[in-house]
C-alpha cells in the first residue's frame, strides 16, 4: 500500500511539471497571440479611419480642381489628404510607424479620384518569445468625386410678378450658381443650364462647363429671365414642359456617370399642358391640320382658396408652345387664322370639340434620339390618370383642366424618376407667399415630385391625401423637397448645396 501512494505522488509531480510546459509553450504564446491580435486589429481600425479621412476631406478640394495637370492643384490636394491623415494618425500611435503612405489622383468622364493608401508596421509584445518581433498592417480609402450635371427650372409665371418675388429669387439663384465664392458647383468642372416656364418654356441658358465665365453667362441669363412685368397673371404654370425640356438638356450633355440633377423651383399648382389639337368639322379655323399648342386653364382669383377654379373662359387656348414674349396670351399657336379662339380664347371649345385629348406630351425635342418613354411627340403622357385619377377631358370644364395640367406634370416627373440610364435626381423648392393675393402652393405634390423619402404630408389636399403620409415610391430615384417662403429661399439652396456635397463624394 505504501508503494502505491508513492507512485500516486509521482504522477502528481509529473503532471504539474506538464502543465507548467503547456503554458510555457502553448498557453503563453496563446495568450500573446490574442493580445498582439488586438492590437493589430486596432491599428488597422485607426490607419483604415485615417485613410478615410485622407480622401474625404481632400474630396472637396479635388472637386473644385479645374486642371489637375497643373502641378500646384494637385500639391494642394495632396497636401490636404496629408493633413487629414496626420490629423487623424497621431505619430507611432500604439508604437507603429507608418512605412509608406500615398494619394494618387486620377479623372474619368464620370468625374474624379482620389486613392490613399498606407501601410504600418506594428511591434510585437509577447509574440516575440517565437521570434515575431513585428508585423505590418495596411488601409486603402478612395473618394470618387462625380461631376454635376444640372439643370435649373425657374416659374416665370404671373403669380411671381403679382407677389414681387423676382427679385428675391434672382438674387437666391446668384448665390447658388453665378457666384464661385458661394456655389458648391464649379466652373469648368461641373456642367449647368438653366429652361425657364410659365405657359410656355425656354431655354434661357444653354448647358456648359463655363456656366460662369461663358458670354453671355448664367448671371446675365438669371438677370433676363422673362418674368411678367405686368400686375395681372397673363401666363400660367406648364410644370410639365420645364421638367421635360430640362430633362432632354440632361441627355444632350449625355453625362452618364456625372450626377444629373434637376432643381425646380415654383410658386404655384400646374395649370397649363402642351399637345398636339386638331380643329374639329365645322370649325372656323383656316387651316383644319393638327397644329401644337399650349392650353391653359386660369386661376380663379376671386377669393381664397383658389382651387379649383371656376367660371366661364377659364379654359384658353391654343398659345405658342415655346416662348414669344410677355405677355404669353397674345401669341396663339402656328394656323391659328380665323379660329374661334383667335378672337377670344376661351372659345377653344368651337374649334376642338367637346374634349381635349386624353394622351399628350411635348411636341419640341421628341424623338427616338433624345429622352426615352416619350418617343412620339405630342402623345404618351396621361391627362385623366396620376395626381388625379378624374377621368375628365371637357374642355369647358376648368377643373378638368387643372386636374389634366397636374397629370401630365406628375406622370413625366414619374418618368423621370424611372430613369434608369442617367437617373436623374430632382431638388423640388416650393416657394410660398404669406399674403393670400395667389394660389397657394400644393406642398405634397411638390414633394411627390421630388420623391422625397422624409417628407411627411401636410394635407395639401385631403382628396388625395390626407396629413401625416409618406410621398416617397420605392424603386424610384430619391430626392429632396424644400418648402420655401420669401425669407427662407436662401435657406433652401442652402440645403441643395449640402446635398450635392454628400452625393458627389
Amino acid at each position: 500500500m505504501l508503494a502505491t501512494r508513492r507512485n500516486r505522488r509521482g504522477q502528481k509531480g509529473f503532471a504539474l511539471i506538464y502543465v507548467t510546459m503547456m503554458g510555457a509553450f502553448v498557453l503563453i504564446p496563446m495568450a500573446g497571440l490574442a493580445v498582439d491580435f488586438g492590437m493589430l486589429y486596432n491599428i488597422k481600425a485607426r490607419l483604415q479611419t485615417s485613410c478615410d479621412a485622407a480622401a474625404i476631406g481632400a474630396g472637396y478640394m479635388l472637386h473644385a480642381t479645374t486642371n489637375l495637370s497643373d502641378p500646384t492643384q494637385l500639391a494642394a490636394i495632396t497636401t490636404a489628404a496629408q493633413n487629414f491623415f496626420n490629423a487623424n494618425y497621431p505619430t507611432h500611435y500604439f508604437g507603429s510607424t507608418v512605412v509608406s503612405y500615398n494619394a494618387a489622383v486620377a479623372s474619368s468622364n464620370a468625374g474624379k479620384t482620389i486613392t490613399v493608401t498606407a501601410k504600418a508596421t506594428v511591434p510585437m509584445l509577447l509574440m516575440r518569445v517565437l521570434g515575431i518581433t513585428q508585423s505590418t498592417v495596411a488601409a486603402e480609402a478612395v473618394s470618387n468625386v462625380r461631376y454635376i450635371a444640372m439643370m435649373i427650372v425657374v416659374d416665370r409665371s404671373g403669380s411671381v410678378t403679382i407677389e414681387s418675388a423676382s427679385a428675391t429669387i434672382e438674387t437666391a439663384l446668384t448665390t447658388f450658381v453665378a457666384t464661385s465664392s458661394s456655389s458648391y458647383l464649379v466652373n469648368g468642372v461641373d456642367t449647368v443650364g438653366m429652361v425657364s416656364f410659365g405657359g410656355t418654356w425656354n431655354l434661357d441658358f444653354a448647358p456648359t462647363t463655363n456656366f460662369q465665365t461663358a458670354s453671355p453667362n448664367i448671371q446675365t441669363a438669371i438677370n433676363n429671365i422673362a418674368f411678367d412685368p405686368t400686375n395681372e397673371i397673363t401666363s400660367s404654370t406648364n410644370t410639365a414642359e420645364g421638367l421635360y425640356q430640362a430633362w432632354n438638356q440632361l441627355y444632350q450633355m449625355n453625362l452618364r456617370g456625372a450626377l444629373n440633377v434637376i432643381v425646380l423651383l415654383t410658386d404655384g399648382r400646374p395649370s397649363a399642358f402642351t399637345s398636339y389639337f386638331t380643329p374639329q368639322s365645322g370649325s372656323s379655323c383656316s387651316n383644319m391640320t393638327q397644329r401644337a399648342g399650349v392650353f391653359e386653364t386660369y386661376i380663379d382669383i376671386g377669393s381664397y382658396p383658389f382651387w379649383p377654379p371656376s367660371g366661364s373662359n377659364d379654359s384658353t387656348g391654343l398659345f405658342a408652345e415655346t416662348y414669344q414674349a410677355i405677355p404669353e396670351t397674345n401669341y396663339l399657336a402656328p394656323n391659328s387664322t380665323n379660329c374661334a379662339y383667335a378672337s377670344n380664347a376661351g372659345n377653344v371649345g368651337n374649334d376642338l370639340g367637346a374634349n381635349f385629348p386624353s394622351s399628350v406630351g411635348p411636341v419640341v425635342n421628341v424623338s427616338t434620339s433624345n429622352v426615352p418613354y416619350l418617343t412620339t411627340p405630342g402623345t404618351g403622357v396621361s391627362t385623366t390618370n396620376g395626381y388625379y385619377n378624374s377621368n375628365c377631358t371637357t374642355i369647358s370644364n376648368p377643373v378638368c383642366g387643372r386636374y389634366a395640367s397636374f397629370n401630365v406634370a406628375d406622370n413625366i416627373a414619374t418618368l423621370i424618376r424611372k430613369d434608369t440610364t442617367l437617373k436623374p435626381m430632382m431638388f423640388v423648392i416650393g416657394l410660398n407667399y404669406t399674403d393670400n393675393g395667389t394660389e397657394p402652393l400644393d406642398a405634397d405634390w411638390l414633394a411627390r415630385v421630388a420623391n422625397d423619402p422624409n417628407y411627411v404630408t401636410v394635407g395639401s389636399d385631403t382628396n388625395i391625401i390626407a396629413a401625416g403620409n409618406s410621398v416617397y415610391q420605392t424603386g424610384q430615384t430619391p430626392g429632396m423637397y424644400c418648402n420655401s417662403t420669401m425669407a427662407t429661399l436662401q435657406s433652401c439652396f442652402a440645403q441643395v448645396t449640402s446635398q450635392l456635397l454628400r452625393l458627389t463624394q
